[in-house]
């Protein structure tokens, strides 16, 4: 496989209670992104699972040495778990995928072909694997977030974004600590600001292993919290 000598980048991956695929998806992401970019790493940060994520996580950290496991103090949500990720990124670019085995780590190559060109690059899912729910809510939040924000994003949660560390540093100042969906926000400020920006489209899997931890009434509640903090950001403009 070929050696590529260019701008390294950290991978952020948040994780919860995905042992059945986490090495799997450790070592596809090693293999494809850190081993073939100098100086890159990846941070993957287990939200305190209840299974054996961490001690997997562990044993790999002796085989790479660009992979850093971070843990949160308590299980705190894919989004705080997330922004301590990209708080401790040290590369140039940050990369942010999902652990869940729903994306396929050649295409990391699709985005960061455009690194030069553009300071954000976000993948969208035309064929999105997931629950109707899911499938539905994505659609709700397209229209609020033009309806509220004049910006219209076709995926804007998608857990597979390209972003210039810098820019993202900055964009994150404009996002609530306590965000439940900080990629969200940060995709929608990313627009507003004019941040130089590709939509770029990428595959995506049926999940096969783990349990959805967010489903059913919980995921309305959910969403229905993002949106009053979505209102919150809305309001500071």
């Amino acid at each position: 496989m070929e050696f590529i000598k260019d701008v390294p980048v950290s991978v952020v991956m948040p994780c919860y209670n995905e042992d059945a695929v986490i090495e799997k998806v450790v070592r596809a992401w090693h293999d494809e992104v850190i081993s073939r970019i100098d100086g890159s790493e990846m941070i993957v940060i287990d939200d305190c699972s209840r299974d054996n994520t961490h001690n997997i996580l562990e044993r790999l950290k002796s085989e790479f040495p660009g992979l850093r496991v971070l843990k949160t103090v308590v299980n705190s949500g894919h989004g705080k778990a997330m922004r301590l990720g990209y708080e401790s990124s040290v590369k140039e670019y940050v990369f942010q995928v999902d652990s869940d085995n729903q994306f396929e780590a050649g295409e990391f190559w699709k985005l960061y072909a455009l690194k030069d060109s553009y300071d954000f690059i976000l993948g969208f899912r035309k064929k999105r694997q997931d629950s109707i729910t899911r499938l539905i809510l994505t659609r709700i939040i397209r229209f609020m977030n033009l309806l509220l924000f004049r910006v219209w994003i076709k995926d804007v949660n998608c857990p597979f974004r390209l972003i210039k560390r810098e820019i993202l540093c900055e964009l994150l100042k404009g996002v609530d600590k306590e965000a439940l969906a900080p990629n969200i926000m940060i995709s929608i400020l990313a627009r507003r600001r004019k941040i130089k920006m590709a939509e770029i489209l990428v595959a995506h899997h049926q999940r096969k292993t783990g349990v959805v931890s967010i489903a059913n009434l919980r995921l309305f509640k959910f969403a229905l919290k993002g949106f009053k903090q979505l209102m919150a950001m809305k309001r500071c403009f």
